[in-house]
């Protein structure tokens, strides 16, 4: 009788190789990473470190922390997932979750994709010892393509437009340094030579060069000042945030003629950084530009708090006409809603807005206090 080992056909068993092992891991196309007890990225393969952004020359994450702070991952809805329940943090932690449908977006790209999420722990046999990550892509139904493809063509034209008006501000400021500055400087520097020339022989003509020379310095530091002041945001400029809304909503009011109120809890709040000051200010003044524009309310609602949880909560409530939330969003050529919900998402924030017609409108932001742009506080 011939056994299995006789057969002359049959490759005999034997371990693959660790080297080719590892090769295989690092090519799949899914998404994985191998995340210790301890928190170390033991490994990481390249469709996991594509999904964050990186390129070929980029430092990888060595904590699983790091990757958190690389990867924006939702619900399949785009909401912010409740603390803990993100797949990074469940990782982490050595919990179990079975494919779960989440929208992942590399921080600061506008590009998201909808995949699907698993955590498996591991156990060397001594107990937990680590977990494997895996986030593979998902495909979508016809109409979530379409919305998707929708959103992302939107935010391909924000991202150019910022972009132009970028362009043209550095071509302002470029007039600015060359007209203003640059001559300013250039006529101290020939008034100082003019000056030491005459030193030695007419203290008189030096004086007045040098008197020349001190005018040149006061308008060249009126210039820098002007420069400088130009590329803060308006409003706040060495000013608290509760200030600056509430004159920014009294000057609306004032100019539209709507009844306007604002509230901030406490009144007495700590200052937040400065990225999400500039933010919460940004989105108070294209709500209230929707608002004079579209909305024919009479009367609006601003209202600033923070949450027991340490973040920021802001919103702006009128009483007119409403909007068809998913329409508005969306409109060709009017980008007010998306820019704003993309300046909350760079800061890990979460903003939504609602409303129908003939019911007026909400917008709402929440914020970390102390986030930064591209990554949590």
């Amino acid at each position: 009788m011939t056994t299995p080992d006789d057969d002359p056909g049959r490759v005999p068993e034997a371990p693959l190789p660790a080297a080719a092992l590892a090769a295989a891991f690092a090519r799949l196309p899914v998404g994985m990473a191998v995340i210790a007890s301890d928190g170390r990225v033991v490994v990481m393969n390249h469709a996991l470190v594509a999904m964050c952004g990186l390129g070929a020359g980029d430092a990888r994450p060595t904590r699983v922390a790091q990757i958190a702070e690389l990867l924006d991952v939702r619900d399949e809805d785009g909401a912010l997932l409740p603390e803990g329940r993100s797949p990074v943090d469940v990782a982490a932690a050595g919990g179990r979750l079975d494919e779960a449908p989440m929208i992942v977006r590399a921080v600061g790209a506008a590009e998201a994709r909808p995949v699907a999420c698993a955590v498996t722990p591991i156990d060397d046999g001594d107990g937990w010892s680590g977990a494997l990550l895996t986030i593979r892509d998902r495909p979508l139904a016809g109409a979530d393509r379409a919305a998707l493809e929708e959103t992302q063509a939107a935010l391909q034209v924000l991202v150019a437009d910022r972009e132009r008006v970028q362009a043209e501000e550095r071509r302002r400021i470029a007039r600015d340094l060359h007209d203003d500055l640059q001559q300013s400087l250039a006529a101290l520097n020939m008034r100082l030579g003019m000056a030491e020339g005459a030193l030695d022989h007419d203290s008189a003509e030096a004086r007045q060069w040098l008197e020349e020379s001190q005018r040149n310095v006061i308008e060249a530091a009126a210039a820098t000042r002007r420069i400088i002041e130009d590329l803060r945001p308006q409003g706040l400029y060495h000013r608290p945030l509760v200030g600056a809304l509430r004159d920014l909503i009294d000057s609306f009011s004032a100019r539209t003629g709507v009844a306007c109120d604002f509230a901030a809890l406490p009144d007495a709040m700590p200052e937040p950084s400065e990225e999400v000051a500039d933010c919460i200010y940004r989105i108070a003044q294209e709500s209230l530009t929707n608002i004079a524009k579209h909305a024919d309310a009479t009367s609006v609602h601003m209202r600033l708090e923070r949450t027991p949880a340490g973040t920021m909560r802001f919103s702006v409530i009128d009483d007119g006409r409403g909007l068809d939330v998913p329409t508005a969003r969306y409109q060709p050529g009017s980008y007010g809603l998306l820019g704003m919900s993309e300046r909350v998402r760079a800061l890990s924030g979460e903003m939504r807005v609602t409303g129908s017609p003939g019911h007026g409108t909400t917008v709402e932001a929440d914020i970390p206090s102390g986030a930064a742009a591209g990554g949590p506080s």
